[in-house]
Order: C-alpha cells, then sequence, then structure tokens
C-alpha cells in the first residue's frame, strides 16, 4: 500500500496544485497548506527563487524527511542534509529555470549517487507558484525514488 501512494504521490501533488489555482496560471506560495499534503509531504520540497544582485538563484525553503533520506543522510543534522540536496546542480537548474520559462509543470527522471555510494533512481515532479503579479516565485515539487 506505501508503494501504492508513492507511486500516485506526482498525481497528488498535481491535483492539489490545479485544485488550488483555481482559474490562475498557479497558485501562491502561502496557499500550501502542508496538513492537505500530510500523506505525501515527507516526499515534497519547496524551493525559493531569489534575485540577488541581477542573478537568479535558488534555494530549498522546506526539504521532506524522506528526501534527506534519499541522498544518504539521516534528519538529525538539517543543515548539512540542505546542502548534500544542493540547487547548484546543472541539470536541478535546468528543470527549475524550465518552470520559471514555462510556467508549466515539469517532469524529471534521472539518477545520482548518494552519500552511501548508492545509485538512486528518482522521478520528479515539479510546479510553479507564483504573485499576484504573474511572476513564479517557488517551486513546489514531490520526488519518488528508489534505490538500485
Amino acid at each position: 500500500m506505501l508503494e501504492n501512494k508513492l507511486n500516485r504521490s506526482h498525481e497528488r501533488l498535481q491535483e492539489y496544485w490545479e485544485k488550488i489555482k483555481d482559474n490562475r496560471h498557479y497558485p501562491s506560495e502561502n496557499e500550501i497548506n502542508p496538513d492537505d499534503l500530510e500523506d505525501i509531504w515527507a516526499s515534497c520540497f519547496l524551493v525559493s527563487i531569489d534575485d540577488v544582485t541581477r542573478r537568479l538563484g535558488y534555494r530549498y525553503s522546506y526539504l521532506g524527511e524522506d528526501l534527506i533520506e534519499a541522498y544518504g543522510d539521516d534528519i538529525s543534522n538539517p543543515d548539512i542534509a540542505m546542502k548534500l540536496v544542493s540547487t547548484s546542480n546543472s541539470g536541478m537548474i535546468e528543470k527549475f529555470d524550465e518552470v520559471i520559462r514555462t510556467e508549466v509543470p515539469v517532469i524529471d527522471e534521472s539518477e545520482f549517487v548518494n552519500l552511501k555510494h548508492l545509485k538512486v533512481r528518482y522521478r520528479t515532479c515539479l510546479l510553479p507558484l507564483g504573485t499576484k503579479s504573474g511572476a513564479v516565485s517557488h517551486i513546489i515539487g514531490c520526488m519518488r525514488w528508489r534505490v538500485y
């Protein structure tokens, strides 16, 4: 049953996103209620888009416990865990850039080797969140993963 829940986590997040966005391009970050996503929240993440000195950058403002485990650490030291899942990864930046450019959901499937030298395959759903002025300000995502 857990496997079925994880397989549907992308659909669950996207259905929630569709519901709260209503007739807009996307909802705002402050409309996301973790309690509404309680069953998948540990597999979710939230990325803030920062425009610092004319350079676009990304940082995690939330990273679910299950994702920290995927990268080969535990939640005993969240600061280290946040550095593990760096948003400076070029493949990840390309996907974040795509969400901002297209303002639509993006699916990413790939793999990496975690700190425990295990190969992790994953599928991530990235969804834009924005401001009333129409700019994407955050990205919410959900990652399903498996060690091979």
